[in-house]
């Protein structure tokens, strides 16, 4: 849908040209489909093409932009050959031939808006479709339908002031996300997040803007918005957690734009559409253990916001709710009966025995001093001897913690390789743990059992780095699991110390506004860990490569 008329772009199929075939002059259709011209100049149309009519059924005004030979554009769902989980059908891929035949046409209001339009597919004589079209119609490039098929008549309402309210009659037509504004609720460990995506157009009234249809925003405006936007919902929509008020630690945002494929996190736009863009807004409220309850006022209500959609999410998965001007608060209940708040924990040291040197030391001493207490003739003597005993086996008892030369024990436990592993394996599933603290200054604190005091500088600013999983949006991934850990080069020495190369596979996810993001990354990392105090701790780790498999 355009200002003056409703633009059509088709992407045919050589094998079903000719229902589409009357768009076109006679002398176009004889270089695109030669047959298909020579059938159509011996026996006529077999069908009628499109047709777009206003609610009296007179057609709109035609005109032939162009149709040439193209390579369709690669539209396949990413779950293609999957079982579709509401129909149960096979979701299609596209056909292997990627020519097509593409057409534009052009259907002319002539200077009368309307308010509705029939949409009507081509049909042949016997009135059944023609063939199956998959469709989508933009109003003023904001997307009115999801991907549906277009097989029989549609009747299309207009509003002129914002294209986001122009809506087929038939519901089963329209896109999903129908509200402008929509709140989350993220409860999970370590953090509440309440995230907001807001239409700039609903936004605007909150920053004092006035944004009109078709308007477009440069940089700086873009900058200007987000600031706003920002500052507007820091103080907004108070929460509470546990009982208590809190305020956000942390406020960042983003622009989003709703296309075809949904809505999308936009990196950077010289220009944008004030009609399909969003500010996507995510504060952060951290938490050590998960509350009993957290609860969202939402308190930004007026004549475009009337009816918010709140999603409450944690490790059970997304529970809708609404937000009302009558019954604003929205709360999330812990009813999670098993759950358990992940820690890092200690890595023991099994397979290595420590030799405390300052114990064995005493006790040479003590026997030693012992020997001489029975050897020597005089009594005095003799008592100096048997005190040095004691207080040698006394200081051996209180000094066995200090200074423990670890070895790796050659009888018992595991072979050298399989410890070295399954050490790392800890390690790295702990390290991951840490990760899950909001702030760097937490993260580097929650290293400290699993890693060397010496070493836990460069630790955590890998993980802060190479370590850390990105989404759109700039925020951290979630680790969900770590496999295929193995040792590909180096090997545990006798003193149980470690150095060389482990790859391993992460499995991460992240939820922002209502989509589930996910990751899967490939490491590559130089390693270094060694027993101390009898546990195992990282003193160095080296992302050497870091890739995307299924990229």
């Amino acid at each position: 849908m355009e200002n003056d008329g409703v633009r059509l772009e088709l992407e045919v199929y050589p094998e079903d040209f000719e229902a589409f075939a009357s768009f076109l002059p006679n002398e176009v259709l004889q270089d695109l489909h030669a047959t298909v011209a020579t059938h159509q100049a011996a026996f006529g149309s077999e069908s009628e093409s499109i047709l777009v009519s206003r609610t009296d059924r007179s057609p709109l005004s035609f005109k032939f932009v162009t149709a040439e030979n193209r390579e369709r554009i690669d539209r396949a769902s990413p779950l293609t050959g999957r079982t579709d989980p509401i129909t149960g059908r096979i979701i299609p891929a596209p056909p292997e031939d990627p020519q097509v035949i593409y057409i534009e046409a052009f259907f002319g209001f002539d200077g009368a808006r309307p308010e509705t339009l029939i949409f009507r597919p081509p049909t042949p004589k016997e009135d059944k479709p023609a063939t199956s079209i998959g469709f989508m119609v933009f109003d003023r490039a904001v997307p009115v339908t999801k991907f549906s098929y277009f097989d029989s008549d549609a009747r299309l309402e207009i509003d002129w002031s914002d294209p986001w309210f122009t809506a087929f009659t038939n519901v089963n037509l329209n896109r999903s996300a129908q509200s402008g504004t929509t709140s989350f609720l993220y409860v999970a460990p370590r953090e509440v997040r309440h995230e907001i995506l807001i239409r700039l157009r609903e936004l605007a009234p909150w920053i004092d803007m006035d944004l009109g249809t078709g308007s477009k925003l440069n940089p700086s405006q873009q900058e200007t918005i987000l600031d706003a936007a920002l500052n507007a919902f820091k103080n907004r929509n108070p929460v509470i957690i546990a009982g208590e008020p809190v305020q956000p630690t942390s406020v960042r945002g983003a622009f989003l734009t709703l296309g075809e494929t949904g809505v999308q996190v936009v990196k950077s736009s010289a220009t944008l559409l004030t009609d399909t863009a969003f500010a996507g807004l995510i504060l952060s409220y951290p938490i050590s253990t998960l509350p009993a309850e957290a609860t969202v006022t939402w308190d930004m209500f007026d004549q475009s916001i009337q009816h918010v959609p709140v999603t409450l999410t944690d490790v059970a998965g997304p529970f809708l709710d609404w937000a009302t001007p009558e019954d604003p608060e929205v709360s999330w209940i812990n009813h999670l009966k098993r759950y358990v708040d992940p820690e890092v924990t200690q890595v023991q040291a099994t397979g290595v025995f420590f030799l405390p040197i300052w114990t064995v030391l005493a006790v040479a001493v003590a026997l030693g001093a012992g020997v001489g207490a029975l050897l020597s003739p005089l009594k005095s003597r003799r008592i100096g001897f048997v005190l040095l005993a004691a207080g040698s086996l006394v200081a051996g008892v209180a000094f066995r913690h200090e200074m423990q030369i670890p070895f790796q024990n050659p009888i018992a436990g595991p072979s050298r390789e399989k410890m070295a592993s399954e050490t790392f394996s800890l390690l790295l599933a702990n390290s991951y743990v840490a990760a899950l603290e909001v702030s760097p200054e937490a993260r580097r604190k929650a290293l400290e059992p699993i890693v060397r005091n010496t070493a836990l500088t460069d630790v955590a600013a890998e993980l802060e780095t190479n370590l850390a999983i990105r989404v759109p949006g700039g925020s951290r991934a979630q680790i969900a699991e770590v496999t295929d850990v193995a040792i590909v080069e180096g090997d545990i020495k006798i003193t149980g110390a470690f150095e060389g190369v482990a790859k391993w596979i992460v499995d991460a996810r992240a939820g922002h506004w209502g989509h589930d993001h996910r990751r899967r990354v490939e490491y590559r990392a130089r390693v270094e860990f060694r027993p101390e105090r009898g546990v195992w701790k990282l003193t160095g780790i080296t992302v050497m490569e870091a890739r995307a498999p299924d990229v």
